[in-house]
Order: C-alpha cells, then structure tokens, then sequence
C-alpha cells in the first residue's frame, strides 16, 4: 500500500492510501490505483511548511508557521506529540533511518533530535537567515543545509559543526536535496537547479530558463539517477545525471490548473510512481517510466490515480507501507478474548511509556535548556492509560507495567475510541534572569 500525506495552507492534514484496483474497490475502476481518505485533520493553527516520513511509514512529522513539530503514528493515525524547540517558522524535517529526525527553521538554526525519546541532542547553528532547506546523506554523516543568506552547508553530523561553506551561484535557494546514491546533490532555485558531483567537488549541470521552479525530487530509474523538477510552468522535467541529459519535458497542464507545488516518488508493486500536488487541490500519481518512455503525460496508463483535495496544498510525501499495518483506534471488536485485548493495550502503553518514565525523571535534553515534561491535556486517553500502570523499581530504573484487568475494562468499554490523541512533548525555557 502506498501512504501519501499531503499539508495544506488551511492548516489541514490529508492521508490517502493507494492500492491496486480490484473488482472489490471499482471507485476509480478506470484507474489501475484506487486511492481512499484515510483521514483529514486540522494539524496545526497555522498553514503547514513542511512533512517527512520515517522509511517504515510508522512515523509522520509536521511543521508550520505556528513554530511547532508534529509527531503522529501512521500505524494508528493518531497524534502522539508535540516539538517547541524553534522559535520560527518549521521549513524542513528530514529523518534518518539510524533513528534521528533533523529539523529546521525560519530561527536559522538546525536541531538533531533523538527519535526514541524526542530529546534535542544538538542544535547547529552557522546561518544567519532563514534555512529553506535541509537534506540528510544516505550514510546519515552529512547534513546540507540551504538558506535566505545564499550559502550552502555541509555539516559533519557526528562532531556536530559546519565542515564546508560555499556561496549559491543563483540567488535564493528554494530546496536541497541529496540523490539516492549519495554520490550526487541538487541545490534547487527559483530560476533554475545545479547538480554537484561530490567526489569531483564540482557544479556538473546547470538548467535555466524552465520557468519559476517549486520542487523537485531524486528517482533511480534502470539504475540511473534521475532528477525531476517542476514548478510554475506545470511541466515536469527529467535530467539522467548519468548521461547528462534531459530525458524528457512533461508538461501536465492537462490536470494541474495551478502551480506543481510539490512531488514526492515511491514504489508500490514494481511501479514507480511520481505524486504531484498543486495549489488548486489537485493530486495527480503518474507511472514515471511509462510517462518518460512516451515523453507524454497523456500516454495510455501514464495517469494512474487522480484526487480533488478541494483546498490549497503546500507540500506532500509519499511512501510504501506494507498492508494490514495500518490500524484504526476506532477498530475495537467486542468479540477479541481477554488475552488479545490485553497484548494490544500494552502494545499501545508501550508508546506512552517513555513520557510517563521522562516526567519521573525530569531529565534535562542536551541543548535545550530547562527540563522536557509532559502535559496530557486533551488526551484523556493517554493519561488513562498512564494510570492504568503500575511503576515498579528494579534498582535504579523504574519499569512500567500494564494492569490487564483495568486495560480489558477500558478497551471493551470503548475508552479507546479517540483518534489523534494530543500528548506533547514540551521543552521548557528557563526564566530569563532580570
């Protein structure tokens, strides 16, 4: 199954999911993908920036204008907490598959934080305007960043510092992007995209002249690295990093009414599949290959989904996850024993487990000042379950057990049947001595 995530200016969060059609969901029987809503959700108070996806798909983070990083679980599409650790605008996340998520912001600053307990580890400072952009190495080693000021930015994630600086060669970087292999990246502008090659350390393309550009995104087609770009112009546009060359120009005017605002590529079924979204609500998936081997969007079986959002989306992501994996908080069945209820409650405490030890402890988060707490408030599902749980002390650690009886009581009176939970996760400023 194919997960897409789609952020809006109207602050709302969309999740599709998209499978091959069958004769049991003929909805959209003449599209070879059937695609439904899987939920809609207002994310934030303010219009969302910017979305990243763990590879496994189990965990979504969000950023907007309001400041705050969103966490979800996809596997139960509910929120489970919330990041203040900026103190501007969320413009990029990114995550590795090492366990780290990276944020950045309109503060300029680039925080690296620790997935298995939301901890701030380090915050990377060296830009003095906004950062449009961040992208993280495939090795997890390399961090880029680009921002307002013009500069890009190689930092050592390890040692937590800048190691390279260079000036942009076209003003206001949109986007950076490492490609799949590590061995390319692209600093994508408003008026055009340079490629870089890292072991020769130089600018090996330049394109010009495609019109004011938004997105693009890396693919790996027949083992070739393949860049895509898209922007004002409603034209995709292909360049094989291998050969040099540009391998197809697509324009899709024929759907997009608006600006490509965004794309994002994954694989479901062997078929690679390109999703674009644009201000008009549109959401479009294409078969990449088939597309660029007719040079035409138009082409028989190029167009294999369609979508109305009906609002005016910013930014999108998508991403395979293996089906079944995806389960509803509303799915309860009175009909489960005992024993299955009570493995899924403590599946389901498990994940609140590290807040309830973090209030305990009070730990401070490395660079981030002050103590990181817990507020449960609108989430009386969460603290439930909290007070489901018994703390045992073994030596200095205090482990969390569930009490079965009271987790089966609550699960067979439906006390679970509230979707996007909203406990967060709060770093907490020190007062400012006077």
């Amino acid at each position: 199954m194919l997960r897409i995530i789609l952020g809006s200016y109207e602050r709302l969060l969309y999740g599709l999911d998209a499978v091959p059609s069958s004769p049991d969901n003929n909805d959209n029987a003449s599209k070879p993908i059937s695609v439904t809503q899987s939920f809609t959700y207002p994310a934030h108070i303010s219009a969302i920036k910017s979305l990243a996806v763990t590879n496994n798909a189990k965990i979504l983070a969000t950023g907007a204008s309001d400041e705050h990083v969103k966490l979800y679980s996809l596997a139960r599409n509910r929120e489970i907490g919330t990041l203040f650790h900026h103190t501007g605008s969320i413009t990029a996340l990114d995550f590795h598959s090492s366990g780290y998520l990276f944020t950045a912001s309109e503060d300029a600053d680039i925080a690296i934080v620790r997935v298995s307990d939301w901890e701030v580890l380090k915050v990377l400072k060296g830009h003095t305007t906004a950062i449009q952009s961040i992208s993280i190495h495939p090795t997890g080693k390399l961090l880029l960043s680009v921002s307002i000021d013009g500069y890009l930015r190689t930092w050592d994630t390890a040692k937590a510092s800048c190691a390279y600086t260079l000036k942009m060669p076209l003003p206001r970087p949109v986007k950076v992007q490492w490609s799949p292999c590590g061995l390319f990246y692209a600093v994508l502008f408003e008026t055009g995209v340079c490629v870089f090659e890292v072991t020769a350390g130089k600018e090996v393309w330049r394109g010009t002249g495609l019109g004011r550009l938004t997105c693009m995104e890396f693919v790996v087609i027949d083992k070739e690295p393949i860049l895509l770009i898209a922007g004002d112009a409603k034209t995709i546009t292909a360049y094989n990093l291998k050969t040099e060359k540009i391998l197809a120009t697509l324009p899709a005017t024929s759907k997009h009414a608006s600006r490509i605002k965004d794309m994002s590529a994954a694989t479901l079924n062997g078929t690679l599949i390109l999703v674009t979204c644009s201000s008009d609500g549109g959401v479009y998936g294409w078969d990449l290959k088939t597309c660029i081997a007719s040079g035409s969007v138009e082409a028989d079986g190029a167009l294999v989904f369609e979508f109305e959002a009906k609002c005016r989306l910013t930014c999108c992501v998508a991403v395979y996850q293996i089906a079944g994996k995806v389960r509803s908080r509303e799915d309860g069945d009175e009909s489960e024993s005992d024993e299955e209820v009570a493995a899924l409650a403590e599946e389901e405490l498990a994940e609140s487990a590290p807040k309830v030890t973090k209030v305990a402890k009070g730990r401070a988060a490395s660079g981030v000042k002050g103590r990181v707490v817990v507020s449960y408030e609108g989430d009386e599902e969460a603290k439930d379950a909290a007070e489901s749980a018994e703390v045992v002390s073994k030596g200095k650690e205090k482990v969390l057990t569930v009490s079965k009886n009271k987790a089966i009581q609550k699960k067979k009176t439906g006390a679970n049947k509230k979707p996007f939970g909203k406990g967060k996760i709060v770093a907490k400023k020190p007062a400012q001595k006077k």
